[in-house]
């Protein structure tokens, strides 16, 4: 273990020492640093550990969009630890609690998101979604207590109404089977995670086109052959500005596969420093691209059977198409 991580491990015992503390306040940010420094954390160590607390932060919340609950909490979690002011932290940690006790009904979460919402109020007393999480919260705990009652209540009662129900049934006529819910549910969940999985697509294709721009004005284009392939780029890339759906996936997918024979051209080619670093960038960009397109793929993949097993009965939902630029 380094000495940076042993003075990062004495600065998380210490927050945690302090969270857990009967202090009437907790040390303020610039306490904390005074401290830090003066047991031997130097101002650059004290910047790099914040700045590790904030990318933390940012891990959280992309497992928390992908609904990576548990992860995004523990992150967050770690983050606080080192900076316990980090507001959005907290509303993460608030929120994947909720999330954990609505989806896993674990009752520890419960208690969990009511005090990390509470904890965002007192550093941001206007902060809406602590309000909005708190008033869910609110709202499950009366539920409970409301449950319990009529259950305590109406047992016999309820046992009764049971068999005179299960008589009724049995003697009733058949009707058509209804159709399973359930099934619809899976399919918008599906759904959902495809559309996710293509917008973080999109996401690193936003940046390789910010990348191939500065490329194109970088390189001296003689070759007749690169100049067409940058013509074809340039139209299909105007055209799929309207293109919407299936249309927009295939497009991408193209314009995608075009950049890759022009990058390829491109290297074939003596080029110049400058070049070659766009060229690192831009062949980075190609490979997050490869990793989104195929965890894309795989989520359209699970709502493609779907749709293929249930489609019939749910029409509104349509095959997506594959992102084949890979």
């Amino acid at each position: 273990m380094s000495e940076f991580d042993n003075k990062l491990n004495r600065h998380i015992d210490k927050v945690i020492a302090l969270q857990n503390s009967e202090r009437d306040r907790m040390l303020s940010l610039d306490e904390l640093k005074e401290l830090d420094l003066s047991l031997g954390m130097t101002e650059n160590e004290w910047k790099m550990m914040m700045e590790k607390a904030d990318k933390n932060v940012e891990l959280a919340q992309n497992h928390f969009y992908y609904k990576n609950y548990r992860d995004a909490y523990s992150v967050a979690e770690s983050a606080v630890s080192v900076n316990p002011y980090l507001t959005q932290a907290l509303i993460i940690m608030a929120d994947s609690a909720l999330k954990i006790y609505e989806t896993e009904d674990d009752e520890d979460f419960l208690a969990k998101a009511e005090k990390h919402a509470k904890d965002v109020l007192k550093q941001a007393p206007a902060e809406n979604r602590a309000v909005e999480i708190l008033s869910v919260l609110n709202t499950y705990k009366t539920s409970e207590r409301k449950e319990k009652k009529k259950l305590l209540k109406y047992g016999i009662i309820g046992g009764s109404i049971l068999i005179i129900i299960l008589s009724i049934v049995l003697f009733k006529p058949k009707k058509e089977k209804p159709i399973n819910n359930t099934v619809k549910f899976e399919l918008i969940d599906a759904e959902e995670n495809a559309n996710a999985a293509w917008a973080q697509v999109e996401n690193v294709t936003a940046r390789r086109d910010k990348l191939i721009p500065q490329l194109f004005s970088a390189v001296k284009i003689n070759n007749q052959e690169l100049k067409g392939l940058i013509d074809e780029v340039k139209a299909l890339k105007s055209k799929s500005k309207t293109l919407t759906g299936n249309e927009k996936i295939a497009a991408d997918a193209d314009l995608q596969n075009k950049y890759q024979k022009i990058t390829a051209l491109i290297n074939s080619q003596k080029t110049s420093d400058a070049v070659s670093a766009l060229m690192i960038q831009v062949e980075g960009s190609f490979n997050r691209i490869a990793v989104e397109g195929k965890r894309y793929n795989e989520t359209v993949k699970k709502y493609n059977v779907l749709v293929k097993k249930y489609g019939a009965e749910y029409p509104q939902f349509k095959i997506k198409s594959y992102f084949n630029g890979l």
